[in-house]
């Protein structure tokens, strides 16, 4: 067996293959199951988060030999008195059944255990999701902002801004994009979202400007990932921008403007916000984003807060 690290962080990670020779571990086999470096950070801190309702420790140390039912519903109310949100409950309530699901078939619980854990029911409520919708003198102002810069790596950025704007990528999959991944002709790109799953979406004329501009005066249009790292005087590398790095430049934006806070997701909201706004059915906007459920794309509408908001001003009690 292959040496496998999952981590956290550089500074905090831990190998699965020495820990497991020590003793079988249902959470590390769940863990392992998890494709994405980023799912196995979330649900690895679930899982702690989980732990940590009975005490000391973490889910390397924690005896998964004692998980049944009544555990289960012991877990719930703690969330629930620590006034976690039903999403996040029902979240970490996934991560209790799949580690059952590993106890179950390393021996350590019975299957009617695990059937009676597969038998909770989630956590009904909701909370008022995150995130907001870019104005356009905000979007306008970002993009004022490079320009007047005007650098090899403002360029850069504009045209990742353009992309996460204009197509609704995710850091990771801005990340991912590659040079071969674009068909200027037809203004189309390939994408290569969650769960390996790929996706084809479409280039404004806005954004493809963006990204021409980045490729022909700056990149070059040679094969590779399309937007790389720039060194302090302006070499271009071959090196991809990492998802933290992607994250980094927006918020070095945000500082330098003088408008509300906003992250990364928010772009993405902003355009599914914004698809909607021009009339595209949730359906058009799910497929554009990637998303599996049309419930999921509903959270990214962020048209609503506007809309109270218009409302609002015309009442009148004079």
């Amino acid at each position: 067996m292959s040496n496998v690290i999952i981590s956290d962080s550089v500074t905090n990670s831990f190998n699965i293959t020495a820990y497991a020779k020590h003793q079988i571990n249902p959470a590390v086999s769940y863990l392992l199951r998890l494709r994405s470096t980023k799912s196995q950070k979330t649900m690895r801190s679930c899982i702690n988060c989980i732990v940590a309702i009975f005490g000391p420790g973490d889910f390397l140390s924690f005896d998964w030999t004692r998980l049944d039912k009544t555990m289960v519903q012991i877990i719930i109310q703690g969330l629930l008195k620590q006034n976690k949100a039903p999403r996040t409950i029902n979240l970490m309530l996934c991560a209790v059944k799949g580690i059952a699901e590993e106890a179950r078939s390393s021996r350590l619980i019975d299957s009617e255990t695990y059937q009676d854990i597969k038998s909770v029911k989630r956590v009904s409520g909701s909370r008022v999701s995150k995130g907001r919708m870019l104005e356009l003198h905000e979007t306008q102002a970002i993009f004022q902002y490079l320009e007047r810069i005007d650098s090899v790596m403002s360029i850069r950025d504009a045209a990742m801004f353009a992309v996460m704007l204009g197509c609704g990528l995710r850091r990771a999959e801005i990340a991912g994009l590659k040079y071969e991944d674009m068909d200027f002709g037809s203004s189309q790109i390939l994408i290569r979202g969650k769960g390996n799953k790929e996706r084809k979406n479409y280039m404004s004329d806005e954004t493809k400007e963006q990204v021409l501009k980045w490729v022909n005066q700056v990149r070059g249009d040679h094969a590779g990932y399309l937007f790389n790292r720039i060194r302090r005087h302006g070499d271009v590398t071959g090196d991809r921008l990492t998802a933290d790095a992607i994250g980094f430049i927006v918020n070095r934006v945000l500082n330098a403007l003088n408008i509300k806070k906003f992250t990364p997701h928010d772009l993405r909201r902003t355009y599914a916000s914004a698809l909607l706004d021009n009339g595209e059915d949730m359906f058009t906007v799910k497929d554009a984003l990637g998303h599996a459920s049309v419930t999921t794309t509903q959270q990214y509408d962020k048209r609503g807060t506007k809309r109270l908001k218009e409302a609002a001003k015309k009442l009148t009690f004079k």
